[in-house]
């Protein structure tokens, strides 16, 4: 007997992944303590810009699409085009994240990092979902996988590089325009770490789901 993941359920899935991912962005930043890596830059600029923090990270992460085609070239194909909708998508859905978690603002320091966490652990099964459907890639992750293969080098050490500079452009932009470090805490350095950890703590889990919607 074959089995095969149906396409329906894999959409569905990426769409889970993508909403849960944006409201863990939105937990992740409402705190106060700064934001995931991939988010500080956007989120630094909504500071500057009459944007919201959706639209400020569609604008950016339209330059890694950008950045693709320019090391692509002719080979810049469909696949790194429907990077575009799902980054239009979880635009939205980060927009939808903020007004949702928009209620509830915790004051004491403990509960604000409590929430740091919890939209950690958000972000990380979003991802997770959104790997198991294996439908498109964030602009971001496209990026990374790219320059990855173009020039074999271990996609985790992309990742930290990437990261790394992400933060440090959000940090240039904030003492640029404000003379200070805005937006740039210590949540920044906490979703660093958790993410990734709670992506791996996962694995087993997400395999467990993956078996269950297979057809």
């Amino acid at each position: 007997m074959s089995y095969h993941f149906s396409k329906t359920k894999r959409f569905i899935l990426f769409i889970m992944g993508l909403t849960i991912a944006g409201i863990g962005v939105a937990l992740s930043t409402r705190p106060g303590l700064g934001t995931s890596p991939i988010t500080s830059l956007p989120y630094v600029t909504t500071f500057k810009f009459p944007w919201t923090l959706g639209m400020a990270t569609i604008v950016i992460n339209l330059f890694f699409i950008l950045a693709q085609f320019i090391i692509l070239k002719r080979r810049f194909g469909w696949k790194h085009i429907a990077q575009l909708p799902t980054l239009l998508a979880f635009g939205f859905f980060i927009d939808f994240g903020m007004w949702l978690t928009k209620f509830y603002i915790p004051e004491p320091y403990f509960w604000r990092v409590t929430e740091e966490v919890i939209g950690c652990l958000f972000l990380a099964v979003g991802i997770g979902f959104q790997l198991i459907a294996n439908i498109s890639l964030m602009p971001g992750d496209g990026f990374i996988r790219v320059v990855s293969e173009e020039y074999h080098i271990p996609f985790g050490t992309v990742k930290i590089c990437f990261d790394s500079t992400i933060v440090l452009s959000a940090i240039l932009f904030s003492l640029c325009c404000f003379h200070n470090i805005t937006g740039v805490r210590e949540g920044t350095i906490i979703a660093a770490f958790l993410v990734g950890i709670f992506i791996k703590l996962q694995q087993k889990l997400l395999r467990k789901t993956k078996m269950l919607l297979l057809k």
